[in-house]
């Protein structure tokens, strides 16, 4: 029981000093022009929160709005406040805020954080249920395949390497690209300029934080760039393709499939407390288990060392152990009435054995 006393205390620190489990993470693409809706919201609790907030970080740490119960709501940007609506209430959990007129300098990564009354300390900020990450492309083609990455500071992610023109050439090198919101193209490596003896002005990365791998695969040989020792300021759009005998890659736009690396700083590790929290709760349904399964045993093995077992002579004549002793009285009779028959003689209640003393009387 210990040990399940520790597990429990030891996961109730880990949520309280993580403050709240993870949030999800949406990917939104739309164009400019169009409008996008975060639905933000938090479990059922009391007090109900009395306020929200909307902010963005990555490129633009800033707030974008605030609502307090039963009132209208403010914007950090007085120019966001013709273009921006929201329905529902702070505490009623949940809220919908609606951004119309998009433009390019929209993209962002946006969250909500709920606010509750402490009375105790200082008002409580919650993190909404998903995290969203919004891109407003300006003449981005809508057949582009763009896929969310995540990893913490200091780790690596691995991005496959697409043809720009198609299968069937050559393949001379590999090229990343990387964007960061509306700013232009850039490219950060190119294998056949890395490799020459020239200086390597287009590469931003250097060779120890990039490695190429190609393994052989259903449709032929794949390629692979894995970018190492990752940091915040790496998060951004990035894609790589590869290099064709014959096509030069002169295109200043992203390739056919696009990542959106999001590397995480203070908040890195979110999975491995997640899967941390699981298998300590796990842990602690097991010993948990187990505790019971002692108790009960323990209780049985206690009711049979109290119930007597009858002796052996009892057993064998099927006497009852709560027979065994009469009552004095009883004895008394019994014993008379063995005097005044003899062994060899038979009672003189029994009249089949005695026919002779019944005619003489």
């Amino acid at each position: 029981m210990i040990g399940i006393q520790y597990l429990a205390c030891l996961w109730t620190l880990l949520i309280t000093q993580s403050g709240f489990v993870c949030s999800d993470i949406q990917f939104i693409e739309v164009h400019e022009g169009d409008s996008v809706v975060f639905p933000c919201a938090i479990e059922q609790r009391n007090p109900p929160p009395f306020g929200v907030y909307l902010m963005r970080t990555w490129l633009h740490r800033r707030q974008v709005l605030f609502m307090y119960t039963q009132s209208e709501f403010t914007v950090g940007n007085h120019h966001d406040l013709n273009r921006t609506s929201v329905t529902g209430d702070p505490s009623s959990h949940s809220v919908n805020v609606t951004i119309s007129k998009l433009t390019v300098r929209d993209t962002d990564r946006y969250y909500c954080q709920f606010i509750v009354e402490n009375p105790s300390s200082e008002d409580e900020r919650i993190s909404g249920k998903t995290e969203f990450f919004l891109l407003v492309s300006a003449d981005a083609p809508r057949w582009v395949d763009r896929r969310w990455v995540e990893t913490c500071a200091g780790g690596s992610v691995v991005l496959p390497c697409l043809p720009a023109h198609g299968d069937g050439l050559a393949v001379e090198g590999v090229s990343l690209k990387r964007q960061k919101g509306w700013a232009p193209v850039e490219v950060l490596y190119h294998s056949k300029q890395h490799h020459s003896n020239g200086p390597p002005s287009s590469s931003q990365f250097p060779a120890d934080r990039v490695r190429l791998s190609s393994a052989p695969g259903p449709s032929g040989i794949t390629y692979n760039l894995t970018l190492q020792q990752l940091q915040p300021e790496d998060s951004a759009l990035y894609s790589c393709q590869l290099l064709q005998h014959g096509r030069p890659d002169s295109s200043t736009s992203l390739g056919r499939r696009v990542f959106f690396v999001s590397v995480q700083g203070g908040q890195c590790g979110c999975s491995s407390s997640s899967t941390l929290l699981y298998v300590l709760t796990l842990a602690v349904a097991v010993l948990f288990l187990l505790g019971l399964v002692g108790i009960y045993l323990c209780k049985a093995r206690r009711s049979v060392r109290s119930h007597p077992q009858a002796p052996i002579y009892e057993e064998m004549v099927g006497v009852q152990p709560s027979r065994r002793k009469l009552a004095p009285s009883h004895l008394e009779d019994m014993e008379s009435e063995y005097r005044n028959c003899s062994v060899k003689k038979s009672c003189p209640e029994n009249h089949y054995e005695s026919p002779r003393n019944q005619s003489q009387t």
